[in-house]
């Protein structure tokens, strides 16, 4: 199954749906999250005593003014024509049931007769505009703001948009190539829109890239729905697996979040691929959802490993496994030569192209040499969660520092101070605004580009990010964070 959604009703009774065989859409019953029953399955085609439907999929599981909703993506056609049929495009429908049994009735249009997003069989764009059409990956949000809609529309590729059910007439550019720019490993696909909010905080959750390519979730963070736009930093939640060869072994995306007694999870299909990397099937999986202090989230499959630098030395990365077995070299002295720092993304490059999930791994270990004869090693243990890990070579220097910090209003910019540790003073800005802009990340390497100075990372004691709007640096907010001088990482939250 593709394509998940989950709805709850309440902490012990959940509904599990996704795209199935394209003619009926699969409903599950679960009331724990882990083993699931199949409830039903729903035709429209049998239940519509005019239409019929093909090439079902992406369905949304909902209950609102106490009905309970399913809409769904699909092709309609009369009674008994061929479907899917010829001059029209793919739409959403709505089915409705009156209790938790959940036996939806016939399907009918969104918002029909209206010049509000509606349903849309035909292939133009609506007369308001292309972002009137629904076409695909329905979700909906009930906030105390209202009930949203959230869909995708088509036009120079997928684009999300959405409303407030009490006010339609607005709509909402949230992502996708009609209205910002994206980089091309999406391909032109922002699809597959979810909306959940934690302690205050809303997040927008999307899939980008084709569904049989480098299929991958992102999302964006803010303060309203109306703030969740591509305008804010996109992070990524999720990489795309590739072997050595660069063929895909493993794609991920078209999630929900569920929470259950306090505990967030994140539930999504993962793409297998052949030995030419062709797509072969889509399962749907289960992960849990840790946060980070800044309410970002630790990554699905991406560990930031890094070590300090030991001169003339190289360098080969093995992983432990939970059970004791020891994957090396996972990443070899070919692959990572003298670098000091690695992005492990789930593949073991070394060892075959060998999948391992980063909730299976108990340590990372370094191995190092400088004659290509192999024995000395640092192990560190894993968590099987972080986003970080490093490792304290004996001997060895900080050659670089990775900071990171939370994101503040829309339009705000950044610049980076850092406190020395021989006078105690600050030096801002270290690196200006000019060179940092709107980013959330930096790599300091040991010298402070705006005064032209080098401040080595062994003479730092704190490091400070500010932030300001239309380059009020009078009213500037800043966050610091003590720093050991010897740190590889550090993340910093603006309060």
């Amino acid at each position: 199954m593709a394509d998940p959604d989950v709805y709850k009703e309440h902490d012990d009774l959940f509904f599990l749906s996704g795209t199935g065989n394209g003619w009926q859409l699969p409903i599950y019953e679960t009331r724990d999250l882990t083993s699931f029953q199949l409830k039903r399955s729903y035709d429209p085609s049998v239940v519509d005593p005019v239409y019929d439907y093909c090439f079902l999929w992406a369905p949304d599981l909902g209950k609102y003014d106490g009905v309970y909703q399913l809409y769904f993506s699909a092709h309609r056609v009369p009674n008994g024509a061929a479907c899917p049929p010829s001059g029209q495009e793919v739409t959403t429908f709505v089915a409705t049931a009156p209790d938790v049994n959940l036996q939806f009735g016939a399907p009918q249009p969104i918002n029909a007769n209206t010049t509000w997003p509606r349903t849309s069989t035909g292939t133009a764009c609506l007369p308001q505009g292309c972002n009137r059409n629904i076409r695909i990956d329905s979700a909906t949000f009930n906030d105390t703001s209202g009930r949203w809609f959230f869909y995708v529309w088509f036009d120079r590729g997928n684009n999300i948009s959405s409303f407030n059910t009490a006010a339609p007439g607005t709509v909402y550019n949230h992502a996708g190539p009609a209205i910002f720019s994206t980089p091309s490993y999406e391909e032109g696909i922002n699809e597959a829109p979810e909306v959940f909010k934690r302690n205050g905080q809303y997040y927008l959750l999307l899939s980008g890239g084709w569904y049989n390519s480098q299929y991958a979730m992102y999302y964006v963070m803010g303060d309203s729905i109306p703030q969740l736009t591509r305008a804010r930093a996109v992070r990524r939640l999720s990489q795309p697996l590739r072997n050595t060869a660069g063929r895909l072994v493993q794609s991920h995306g078209h999630n929900v979040i569920v929470e259950r007694r306090g505990e967030y999870f994140n539930v999504f299909h993962v793409g297998a691929f052949d030995a030419s990397g062709n797509l072969t099937s889509r399962s749907t999986y289960k992960q849990r959802v840790a946060f980070k202090p800044d309410g970002s989230l630790h990554s699905l499959n991406q560990v930031n490993v890094r070590w300090n630098k030991l001169t003339g030395y190289s360098y080969s990365l093995d992983v432990v496994l939970r059970d004791g077995t020891v994957i090396g070299p996972c990443l070899s002295v070919a692959v990572l030569g003298q670098a000091n720092k690695t992005v492990f993304d789930g593949v073991c490059r070394s060892a075959g192209d060998r999948v391992v999930t980063k909730g299976d791994i108990a340590a990372f270990r370094i191995f190092y040499s400088n004659n290509n004869v192999w024995g000395p090693f640092v192990e560190r243990a894993y968590d099987g969660i972080s986003d970080d890990v490093t490792l304290d070579l004996p001997g060895g220097y900080t050659p670089f520092v990775d900071l990171s910090w939370s994101e503040e209003e829309t339009t705000a910019q950044y610049s980076i101070d850092v406190q020395r540790r021989d006078t105690g003073a600050w030096i801002g800005p270290c690196i200006g605004v000019t060179s940092v802009n709107k980013s959330l990340s930096w790599t300091y390497l040991g010298r402070c580009d705006t005064p032209g100075i080098n401040v080595p990372s062994s003479n730092i004691q704190a490091i400070r990010i500010c932030s300001a709007v239309n380059g009020d640096w009078a009213r500037a907010r800043c966050g610091a964070t003590p720093y050991d001088g010897r740190g590889m990482h550090s993340h910093i939250v603006i309060p």
